[in-house]
C-alpha cells in the first residue's frame, strides 16, 4: 500500500500548491487541539468568547479528526473540516489567522504563507514536567526537527506566568512575540464558575449540596488503566457522607473500564469545567496541579512511585519542595493530609508560589488575544 500513500502524499501537494494561489480570507481564523481528537483548551475558549462577543465578524473553521462526534454548541456557529481533506487543505491555506495548541508537523500539509499568522497557544499556563529543548535528550529526531520548522512559522505564542515565558526564550526554539495574556482555558476558573458548577452537577446527577473531589492521574507509558494506587472507598471513608468522587484518566487510557465509589469522569468533554466545579483536586504530576492553583483552589499531589516516577522522566522544573501542593504517597498520607489540611497554610503558600512564577491570569486572556487578531487584519 505504500505506492497508494505516495500518490497521496502527492496530490495532496498538488492541491496544497493550487490553493496556495487563492486569495486570503481576512476574517477566517482556522482552530484545532489535542491531535484533532477534541474541541477542548485554549482554541474552544478563544472561539467561545469570539461567538459570544463578535457572533457575525468571523468565519471560523474547526478541524477534526474523522470519526470525531461534533459538539452540539458547534453546530450551525463553526464551519467543520476533517484533518487531511482537501478541504482542510484548503481552508488551511486560505485563513488569515491559523490557532492551535499543539505543534505542527510536516504531516499537516501546511505551506504556511506570507499573509497568514500563526498564533501558538500551547496547552498549559505552567508545567511541571520540562519540555521540548530542556527535555531534548528524550525528544526524536523526527519531533526536534518538526518543532524548529513549527517555531519558525509561530507569528505569536501564548503565555500565562513570567516563568512560562522564561520556558519558552530558553527551550522552544522561538524568538518572536510572547504575549503576556496568560491562557484562555484558564479564564473559564475565574469567571462565571459556579455556571459550570452547576454543568456538571447536572450531568452526573449530583446534588448540589454536595462538595466534589476529582482524582485525575496522568498518563504513564508503563502502566495499564488503573488508578495507581487510589482507593476510592477509603477516600469516601475518610472525606465522609457530603461529599462526591469523581474519578478521570488521562485521555491517552481511554478504555471501557469500572470503578465503584466514585463517578467516572474520563469521557466529560472539557478538563477545565471538572476543574471549575472541583472543590478539590487529587492529581500526580498532571499540570492541571497549576490550574488548580490559578482557581485559588485546594490540590493534593498523589502517587503510590512519586518518587519512582520522578528519576525516570524528563526532568522537572521545580523541586517539589517549592509546590505549595501537600503531597502524598500512599492512602494513610493521603488521609492525613486531608484530615488534617491546614486552609490558612495553605493559601499562604499558594499565593507566595503564583507571585513567585509571576502569573498574568485575571480571566481576560481571549479578550486580549482578541484584541491582538482585530489589530492584525487587514
Amino acid at each position: 500500500m505504500k505506492w497508494l500513500n505516495n500518490i497521496k502524499k502527492i496530490r495532496h501537494e498538488l492541491y496544497r500548491e493550487y490553493f496556495c494561489h487563492l486569495p486570503i480570507q481576512n476574517n477566517k481564523i482556522i482552530l484545532w487541539a489535542n491531535s484533532f481528537k477534541q474541541y477542548g483548551c485554549n482554541p474552544k475558549y478563544i472561539t467561545e468568547y469570539i461567538l459570544n462577543k463578535y457572533p457575525n465578524v468571523f468565519d471560523l473553521v474547526w478541524v477534526f479528526e474523522p470519526g470525531v462526534v461534533i459538539p452540539e454548541e458547534l453546530k450551525g456557529k463553526v464551519r467543520i473540516v476533517y484533518y487531511f481533506s482537501i478541504e482542510y487543505l484548503k481552508e488551511l491555506h486560505t485563513a488569515r489567522f491559523v490557532i492551535c495548541n499543539m505543534r505542527t508537523g510536516s504531516s499537516y500539509y501546511w505551506k504556511k504563507r506570507k499573509e497568514q499568522i500563526y498564533i501558538q497557544t500551547w496547552h498549559s499556563s505552567l508545567r511541571l514536567k520540562k519540555i521540548e529543548g530542556d527535555a531534548i535528550e528524550y525528544l526524536s529526531p523526527q519531533y526536534i526537527e518538526d518543532a524548529k520548522a513549527d517555531s519558525r512559522k509561530i507569528d505569536l505564542l501564548i503565555s500565562g506566568c513570567e516563568f512560562s515565558t522564561y520556558i519558552f526564550e530558553k527551550a522552544f526554539w522561538y524568538n518572536g512575540e510572547i504575549l503576556k495574556s496568560g491562557t484562555p482555558r484558564c479564564d473559564v476558573l475565574l469567571k462565571n464558575t459556579e455556571e459550570k458548577r452547576e454543568k456538571v452537577f447536572k450531568y452526573y446527577d449530583i446534588p448540589f449540596d454536595k462538595k466534589l473531589v476529582v482524582y485525575a492521574p496522568t498518563f504513564r507509558n508503563n502502566k495499564k488503566s488503573d488508578f495507581l494506587g487510589m482507593d476510592f472507598k477509603k477516600l469516601k471513608d475518610c472525606l465522609g457522607k457530603d461529599w462526591v468522587v469523581g474519578a478521570r484518566l488521562h485521555p491517552n487510557v481511554l478504555e471501557n473500564i469500572e470503578v465503584e465509589n466514585a463517578v467516572l469522569m474520563s469521557k466529560y468533554p472539557d478538563m477545565q469545567e471538572l476543574i471549575a466545579a472541583a472543590d478539590i483536586l487529587i492529581t500526580d504530576f498532571s499540570s492541571c496541579m497549576f490550574d488548580m492553583a490559578i482557581a485559588k483552589k485546594t490540590c493534593i499531589l498523589f502517587a503510590e512511585d512519586f518518587d519512582e516516577y520522578l528519576k525516570s522522566e524528563r526532568g522537572i522544573y521545580f523541586d517539589t519542595k517549592q509546590l505549595p501542593f501537600p503531597i502524598a504517597r500512599n492512602m494513610n498520607e493521603l488521609c492525613t493530609c486531608i484530615e488534617k489540611f491546614n486552609t490558612e497554610e495553605y493559601y499562604r503558600k499558594l499565593e507566595e508560589f503564583m507571585k513567585n512564577i509571576g502569573s498574568y491570569e485575571d480571566g481576560n486572556a481571549s479578550e486580549k488575544i482578541c484584541s491582538y487578531i482585530f489589530e492584525h487584519m487587514k
